[in-house]
């Protein structure tokens, strides 16, 4: 029980000590709202566009089509404080990211950690501009990726959009309010996650990851094509997603694609099959519907280590309700 109590106080130390560091070092910054700020849906973040930026359909946050710039917002569950200290450059080094500056800020009263370095991604050398704020209930990551190739005039105005970015507690919203489609969990067990990136995210506690035995979740997706695809095209895209998951699939139960037909009618194909995920030696079954709306389609994916004929008929019912436009 004293060791306990040791290594409480000394982690409490530690971070109390990476707080008033933090303090002191920072540059204190206001931004002041104004008609030029843009609130990013589902979030407490307000933004202004760096010129030729406009709102991205693929993803939270913004986009330059033209020079393949983005800037990605995303919400990370926990204290900014202890997430700053989680986002050092041993964990960036580990994701690509090679840091070449890192400044601490007090933007509007609020702590914040602003990280410049690059990231090799696609045989191309990116920039990469990453602002983390937050307060002791939440924190958000907003992660710039900037292409070679680009003029510094473009990299500053991306920089000081970031750094111009208001932090505010009192917008009302919710993770899943970014999202132009929904399903219907109730009844299921299923609740809203406590992350979403790219995606419509629900588990079976809530967490993402969950952190229940049988670590039941779903995750919907919307993307769009250029053109619209052929029955045999819709039919390959499933199976090469499906396959993308890295498991030794059990061909015993394996399935191909059958037609899937939502309460609204609207047409797609499933897939669902049980495999061993090679890093835990665990069985996990895998269900995949993808639903085809005109030139959008929407990757519906269930997961659970239990349970399976239960959760196959939730997954199902959810893939069901799916509403393309809420």
């Amino acid at each position: 029980m004293k060791r306990i109590l040791f290594i409480f106080t000394l982690c409490f130390f530690a971070f109390s000590l990476f707080s008033q560091s933090i303090n002191t070092k920072a540059i204190e910054k206001t931004n002041n709202i104004n008609a030029n700020y843009k609130t990013i849906v589902g979030t407490k973040i307000k933004l202004i566009p760096p010129r030729g930026f406009t709102e991205s359909k693929s993803y939270t946050g913004f986009q330059h089509e033209l020079a393949g710039s983005s800037i990605i917002v995303s919400e990370i569950p926990g204290e900014v404080n202890r997430n700053m200290i989680g986002l050092d450059k041993k964990y960036l080094f580990k994701t690509g990211v090679i840091v070449d500056k890192q400044t601490f800020y007090k933007i509007n009263d609020f702590d914040a950690m602003l990280i410049e370095g690059k990231q090799v991604a696609y045989g191309k050398t990116y920039t990469k501009i990453m602002l983390l704020i937050g307060d002791i209930y939440r924190s958000y990551l907003i992660s710039a990726s900037i292409p070679p190739n680009v003029s510094q005039r473009h990299i500053e105005e991306v920089k000081e959009s970031i750094l111009g970015v208001i932090y505010d507690p009192k917008i009302e919203s919710q993770l899943s309010d970014r999202f132009d489609f929904s399903v219907d969990v109730s009844g299921t067990g299923l609740k809203k996650g406590n992350l979403m990136l790219s995606s419509l995210t629900y588990s079976d506690d809530g967490n993402v990851p969950s952190k229940t035995q049988e670590k039941t979740s779903m995750t919907i997706r919307k993307s769009t094509v250029s053109k619209a695809l052929s029955e045999e095209e819709k039919i390959i895209l499933c199976k090469r997603l499906f396959e993308a998951y890295p498991l030794e699939w059990d061909s015993k139960i394996k399935q191909e694609p059958k037609p899937f037909v939502t309460a609204n009618n609207i047409k797609g194909y499933e897939m669902y099959a049980q495999g061993t995920q090679k890093e835990i030696s665990a069985k996990e079954f895998i269900y995949q519907t993808i639903i085809f709306d005109n030139l959008d389609y929407y990757v519906i994916t269930g997961f659970t280590y239990g349970k399976v004929e239960d959760n196959l008929k939730i997954f199902k019912k959810v893939a069901a309700s799916l509403k393309p436009n809420k």
